[in-house]
């Protein structure tokens, strides 16, 4: 699955960077192809170059029209608009050579800025000329007073002749003028007007004077007119020039404005082709790694169902776990209690040095078994991290001994010494941490270095490394703690040595099949350290042995090594007692201990049980406290607590409520802010008890030196293949109690049978499992074990959360007869023993 996984994220990722690359190439070429057709300032260059080109152009003609209109009207005011056109024209230029940057263009313009000055210079010549000419007349004005002068002489002229001589050409005019002269030689002529000789001599020579001054005044005028002719061509050479340069520059416009749109055309069809192909394109992509995600989405659906499936199947085993867990746990607690309990009232009976010793190994045995039960407990908590410590004084001298000899016990067989080597810095002194857990990883070490250890020795080894203070009283002082396990066993490989700390691992696959073990402790050892604030290592040789060194920050206790005492006898006078638990067993345990603490008890199976027998007023007013189980079938004991507060029992005045618990979920500090006076985790010692009494009732504890004398007897041990009685008995004192369990348990079963077979009639599984469930705790004890493999089958039936099936039916049945069977078998040989 994980992998599938990667392949369906490396899918979508690839197809994503592969649309992001498409996008990013598609983009780069329109963004090239755009740049110059989507640049805004060189096409309005351009725009405004063209329109400023034909204002020009339209400048240029109106200003060559201005000139011709200045020449021909010679008017000062037409003359004037002539030159406020001139200087447009040439801001005209100088604003159209700022938006160019072709050089050919700007030299274009400087061509036409020149022409346009030397077309200037060339209006101003001929309208200097054009003014001369108008003033030059004073010969005219002279010949034609001549004219009239000869006139009134009688004198002809081509004036008196022609009517408009100004019509004549110069050939008719002179021939005109020399038949004038003719006709005045001739004798005829009226003379008699002429005044005297002198007269006519004057006129001609004035004629004659005039003549010639006027022939001059017509070649200047003449070479005036050359002149002005020549400067005429010249203008319209300049202005054929200028219209010739302005259209030059006009067509270089447009073919760059034309090629500029062809280019843009061209832009605009590569990229619609890249367009059209990227879309494509994309369009191929798209559709491809759709059909690749589509696929590994389903797929990736489909593993999906297929996972919830495996995790509510995973979540449905961990639920069978922790309730199986559980209900071990309370099923071996609630046993183990009973030995613990039975245990020292052995010690308060008669006992050889050797029945003692005895005693002290069945004592440490069963806290050892406690505490491998609670492992698995510890476990499941290690893995949610729900884990809680303690941090409570003890010594740690104390616990390194007991647990050393508590595995070398269980180990005796083998040719293995055990060697204990504790520094005396660390001898007669408490520590505070959690001793439970510290204990824990200490028989694990040494668990382990017995078991893989045929022959040599096991020693360990304990010393203080350095100090560390973090403050500045004593008790607060930190001391490194080594703990070494040293064992010359078979070793581990280099290569496998980290592996060892993994759960359910072992060095070797042959180990498990060879030494047993689920490999379990070394990884609850590790996590127990770590949270102890330590750490735990190994160094090891393969065939020559290991050590394991445990390192632990311990903080130092006040707390003094008490000195041994005589044994003292606890008792309180005047104390009266309720019990309540669904275990008979423990009732019998609890009521017998009560009595040799001289307090009177009642017992009772139930809270319904209770409130019914103080109905009938069978429930002592005067009871002092009340010990409460808390799994109970019915009604737990937060509810049986809350219940009594209510006052539904007029037993209850209020006295103290004492929890008594297997469950290790909640701390004593929870069962104190529920309401109760105080809290006794199975299983719990008679000392833990007779304790918490001590606290709850000062004034009537008594102590007294205890005697070791007791003419109790006890019956030995009996066993066969189908019961086996050495567990009951290391916890009765003596036959006749022996008598009593069993007479009860006899009667029980017939009980607990007859309720099975009516909850099969009635289809009631559930209580079916009840009832089994009650029925292995004395089974277990009695190690009837074709009984409780039965018992252990029925307990662990189905949840029926509708109607029930007829093989479960069937199955129920079948189960049910057998199980009367091989009950019929262990009370025959029960009563035959």
């Amino acid at each position: 699955m994980a992998n599938s996984r990667n392949k369906f994220t490396l899918k979508i990722i690839l197809s994503y960077l592969v649309l992001i690359a498409l996008a990013v190439l598609v983009g780069f070429f329109l963004y090239s192809e755009f740049q110059n057709y989507t640049a805004e300032n060189i096409e309005i260059t351009g725009e405004k170059k063209f329109i400023e080109t034909g204002t020009l152009i339209n400048l240029v003609y109106e200003t060559d029209g201005f000139s011709r209109l200045a020449l021909l009207s010679e008017s000062e005011e037409d003359y004037e608009k002539y030159v406020v056109k001139t200087d447009s024209l040439f801001k005209k230029i100088k604003e159209i050579k700022s938006l160019t940057v072709n050089d050919f263009q700007i030299k274009q313009l400087d061509s036409v800025k020149s022409l346009i000055e030397e077309k200037n210079r060339n209006i101003e010549q001929l309208r200097i000329l054009r003014l001369t000419n108008q003033k030059d007349t004073s010969l005219d004005d002279i010949m034609r007073e001549v004219r009239k002068l000869e006139a009134s002489v009688g004198l002809n002229s081509v004036e008196s002749l022609i009517k408009d001589p100004s019509q004549l050409s110069r050939n008719e005019r002179r021939i005109w003028q020399n038949y004038a002269d003719y006709l005045n030689r001739d004798s005829t002529r009226d003379t008699a007007k002429v005044r005297s000789k002198t007269v006519d001599s004057m006129l001609i020579a004035s004629r004659y004077i005039v003549a010639e001054a006027k022939k001059l005044n017509s070649r200047i005028r003449k070479s005036l007119n050359q002149q002005e002719n020549e400067l005429i061509r010249n203008d319209l050479n300049i202005s054929e020039q200028l219209r010739e340069i302005i259209a030059s520059f006009d067509r270089e416009i447009s073919k760059n404005n034309l090629i500029e749109k062809q280019k843009r055309e061209a832009s605009i069809k590569r990229t619609g082709d890249i367009l059209k192909f990227a879309g494509l394109l994309g369009g191929i992509v798209v559709l491809l790694f759709s059909y690749f995600i589509l696929s590994d989405f389903f797929r990736a659906d489909r593993y999906k169902k297929n996972l919830e499936a495996s995790k509510n199947y995973a979540e449905t085993l961990l639920k069978s776990r922790e309730q199986l867990i559980s209900t071990v746990s309370h099923d071996l607690k609630t046993p183990l209690n009973t030995i613990s309990g039975y245990s020292e009232l052995i010690e308060n009976s008669s006992l050889s040095e050797k029945q003692k010793y005895y005693l002290s190994q069945i004592t440490s045995s069963s806290q050892f078994i406690s505490q491998l039960v609670d492992d698995l407990l510890d476990f499941s908590k290690l893995e949610a991290g729900k884990l809680p410590l303690e941090n409570v004084a003890f010594s740690l001298e104390n616990i390194i001994e007991n647990a050393a000899n508590a595995v070398h016990q269980q180990y005796i067989e083998k040719p293995v010494a055990l060697k204990i080597s504790i520094s005396e810095s660390i001898k007669n002194k408490f520590y505070k941490s959690d001793p439970l857990r510290i204990r824990q990883v200490v028989n694990n070490l040494l668990g382990n270095a017995f078991k893989f250890t045929e022959k040599g020795s096991v020693e360990i080894r304990v010393e203080e490394l350095s100090n560390a203070k973090t403050g500045v009283s004593k008790k607060n002082e930190i001391s490194n703690i080594q703990i070494s396990v040293i064992d010359t066993g078979i070793g581990i490989s280099k290569e496998k040595q980290e592996l060892i700390f993994n759960e359910f691992t072992q060095a070797e696959t042959e180990i498990a099949h060879k030494f047993g073990g689920n490999g379990l402790g070394l990884a609850i050892s590790k996590k127990l350290t770590e949270l102890l604030g330590g750490t735990l290592k190994v160094k090891s040789v393969l065939g020559e042995g290991s050590t394991f060194t445990l390192t632990l920050p311990l903080q130092h206790s006040n707390r003094i090594l008490p000195t041994k005492t005589k044994n003292v006898v606890s008792s309180f006078n005047s104390l009266k007692a309720i019990i309540i638990d669904d275990d008979q067993t423990m009732r019998a345990l609890l009521k017998e201990i009560l009595e040799q603490l001289k307090i009177e008890s009642e017992t009772f199976s139930s809270y319904e049980q209770l409130k019914n027998a103080d109905s009938e007023s069978r429930v002592d007013t005067n009871a002092n406290f009340v010990l409460t189980d808390i799994q109970m079938p019915n009604t737990d004991g937060f509810t049986l607590l809350k219940n009594l507060k209510k006052g539904e029992v007029k037993a209850y005045k209020n006295q103290p409520i004492i929890a008594m618990t297997g469950s290790r979920e909640r701390n004593r500090e929870y069962y104190l802010k529920e309401g109760f006076a105080e809290m006794l985790a199975k299983p719990f010692s008679k000392e833990d008890l007779i304790n918490i009494l001590k606290h709850l009732f000062p004034k009537q504890w008594e102590a007294s030196e205890g005697s070791n004398e007791s003419n109790t007897t006890k019956e030995s041990s009996k066993s066969s293949d189908i019961f086996n009685l050495s567990l009951l008995n290391s916890f009765l004192s003596t036959p006749e109690a022996l008598e009593e369990v069993l007479n009860i348990f006899n009667q029980q079963t017939k009980t607990d049978l007859q309720l099975i077979d009516k909850a099969i009639e009635d289809n009631d599984v559930d209580k079916v499992k009840e009832i089994t469930h009650r029925m292995l705790t004395m089974t277990r004890q009695l190690q009837a074990k074709d009984v409780v493999a039965i018992l252990e089958k029925m307990e662990e039936y189905p949840e029926v959360t509708t109607k029930i099936s007829n093989e479960l039916q069937l199955e129920m049945r079948s189960d049910f007869n057998k199980l009367v069977e091989k009950f019929d078998v262990l009370q025959q040989a029960l009563n035959n023993r």
